[in-house]
């Protein structure tokens, strides 16, 4: 009578185990899943901060010697009054053409709007998060290690955000590159991701 009992403990104990298992793949599948997906929404949260940039650089460098603020206004796509209280403006009103205090200038435009830090704070709570998720299950290690190269080039994108520079060519080549391998690296993510279960 006692071995029938204990043999029924150890199978129910046997079981629950697997099922733990099972769900700690599941939930670790998830997880994985989460972060990846942070990675492309944090990253196309950069990219439209990028993509000013670039705007504002090509329209500093076309616009000439001084931009009218109505003028800069409309070809950046920013409000006059971001443009006054942001942009240096020369001592007849107008937003001298030198894109790199034009660049500058919309950095602090989104150091003041807090965007840059959000997405500073989002990107070290992805780090944190993968940082859990290190030790992979098995079926899960080539999905991880993925995740590892996208986080990668996220980090350049966040770089990018916060220093840009080089050549405005330069600045273009790798803003694309970066943004086409961190969307086909999100692809691939979920085409290799083993299926639930």
């Amino acid at each position: 009578m006692k071995k029938a009992i204990f043999a029924s403990l150890l199978s129910i104990s046997l079981l629950s185990l697997v099922g733990c298992g099972n769900k700690g793949a599941a939930e670790y599948r998830e997880d994985l899943q989460s972060v990846s997906d942070d990675l492309l929404d944090n990253s196309a949260d950069a990219e439209t901060i990028l993509n000013q940039y670039a705007d504002t650089w090509i329209f500093s460098i076309e616009g000439g010697t001084a931009i009218g603020v109505e003028e800069m206004s409309l070809g950046i796509g920013l409000d006059e009054d971001v443009i006054t209280e942001h942009f240096e403006l020369n001592s007849a009103g107008n937003v001298p053409g030198d894109f790199s205090t034009n660049i500058n200038s919309l950095k602090s435009y989104y150091q003041a709007t807090g965007e840059l830090d959000e997405i500073e704070e989002a990107s070290d709570q992805i780090k944190d998060k993968i940082t859990e998720l290190n030790n992979p299950p098995d079926e899960y290690e080539k999905v991880y290690d993925e995740v590892l190269d996208m986080y990668t080039d996220a980090e350049e994108f966040l770089e990018m955000m916060l220093n840009p520079s080089g050549s405005l060519q330069s600045f273009n080549e790798d803003r694309n590159r970066l943004s086409s391998d961190i969307l086909s690296k999100h692809k691939r993510i979920e085409a290799i991701m083993p299926s639930e279960k």
